[in-house]
């Protein structure tokens, strides 16, 4: 299957990175499984061929899935006993390289780091969130020497784990923050992309001023 298409980003990606194992590939649909995340990724528009998929190579054996189709990731929602959905927008960056004189300084979070990051972040688990560290795809952000806030780069490669501490909020620094995982995704030689749940406004408007282009349809991750 063709996958070049917003909505396919996370296929893409773990296959250019050499980290997709592909389970099939026909010429409507891509099934693939992260090593990385132990995510199954879905390429696939049609409901019965989709659910055939994951029937034949999946059926139990996946925690974490994603569906190109919101119609098929229903289906396979309430077909495989996941217990947890997401519908997203998937966000891509098609622009030049932005620049990163934004007036933050950022590192790479460390193990150290951690402590700091679960307890001011709680939408992954902490066992993810020390892989996401030992991968090196967090950013911590610092004005003037002061960490203001933090975003990284979820195991299958989608940008996320956006925080700003309280105190630093609406002064653009989630901008900032995003701005320099976009330009060290560019030189990785990647496109930048990323979800937002459907009903997010701030994060849809965030995304909106970094210049994202957004998908026509929405994606559904689901998990166990």
């Amino acid at each position: 299957m063709d996958i070049n298409g917003i909505k396919y980003l996370g296929l893409e990606r773990v296959l250019k990175r050499g980290t997709g194992e592909i389970l099939a590939d026909l010429d409507d649909a891509l099934l693939i499984r992260d090593t990385v995340s132990g995510a199954c990724l879905l390429a696939c528009e049609d409901k019965t061929t989709g659910l055939a998929l994951l029937d034949s190579h999946i059926r139990s054996a996946c925690d974490l899935l994603m569906v190109s189709d919101c119609a098929l990731g229903q289906a396979a929602f309430e077909r495989f006993g996941f217990s947890e959905k997401l519908e997203c927008w998937q966000f891509a960056y098609y622009g030049e390289r932005p620049g990163i004189d934004t007036g933050l300084s950022v590192r790479a979070a460390e193990e150290q780091d951690l402590p700091m990051l679960m307890e001011h972040y709680h939408l992954i688990s902490p066992e993810e969130l020390a892989a996401v560290v030992r991968r090196k795809s967090i950013l911590l952000g610092y004005d003037q020497g002061r960490l203001v806030g933090f975003i990284g780069e979820h195991l299958e490669g989608s940008m996320g784990i956006l925080y700003v501490l309280p105190e630093y909020r609406r002064r653009g620094f989630g901008i900032a923050l995003e701005t320099h995982l976009i330009a060290r995704t560019m030189d990785e030689g990647f496109v930048p992309f990323g979800q937002v749940e459907k009903d997010n406004q701030n994060s849809l408007r965030l995304q909106e001023k970094i210049g994202m282009t957004c998908s026509e349809d929405r994606i559904v991750w689901m998990w166990k």
